[in-house]
C-alpha cells in the first residue's frame, strides 16, 4: 500500500567522549489516540447538533438505537484489533478525513431519508468508542494483549 513513517531518532551525545548516552525515538507530533479522540469528538458534536436543531435529541434514548449504535461500533473496532488492513488503512489522512467526511455527509443523507435514528445510532458508536479509548488509557484494554 502506502510507504510506512519512520520514526527519527533523537541521540544526545557524550561531548568529551564523542559517544551516545541516550537514544530515545522522537514522538510523534500527535499521539494517534488523541488524534483519534478529537476526531471523533468533532463528528459527535456534529451530529449531535443535527439531532437538537431537528429537535430529536429523545431519540438518543430508544434501546434499539443504543443497541444498534454500540454493536456496530464494536464490530468496526473488532477490525482494528484483528489482523486486517483496517488499521493500517487508517493511518492515511485521506482515509481518516473521508472517513469522518462520509460519516456526517452519510449521517445528514439518512436524516433525510431514514429520519433521526441513524443519527442516534452513530452518537451511540462514537460514545462507544470513547468507552473503549477509556479502557485503553487506563490500561485495562489494549491491542498489546491484556491479561
Amino acid at each position: 500500500m502506502g510507504t510506512r513513517r519512520t520514526r527519527r531518532r533523537v541521540r544526545v551525545h557524550d561531548l568529551s567522549a564523542g559517544t551516545t548516552i541516550l537514544t530515545a525515538p522522537l514522538a510523534p507530533s500527535v499521539q494517534s489516540t488523541t488524534r483519534d479522540a478529537v476526531l471523533a469528538a468533532t463528528i459527535a458534536g456534529a451530529l449531535l447538533a443535527v439531532l437538537g436543531v431537528t429537535e430529536s435529541l429523545s431519540t438518543l434514548t430508544r434501546p434499539t438505537v443504543a443497541a444498534a449504535g454500540i454493536a456496530t461500533a464494536l464490530g468496526v473496532e473488532a477490525l482494528f484489533v484483528a489482523d486486517t488492513p483496517a488499521a493500517e488503512l487508517w493511518e492515511h489522512l485521506a482515509v481518516q478525513v473521508g472517513s469522518a467526511v462520509a460519516l456526517v455527509g452519510g449521517g445528514g443523507v439518512a436524516l433525510l431519508v431514514v429520519g433521526p435514528t441513524v443519527v442516534a445510532a452513530a452518537c451511540w458508536g462514537l460514545t462507544t468508542y470513547f468507552g473503549l479509548l477509556a479502557l485503553l488509557l487506563a490500561g485495562v484494554w489494549g491491542p498489546e494483549g491484556s491479561e
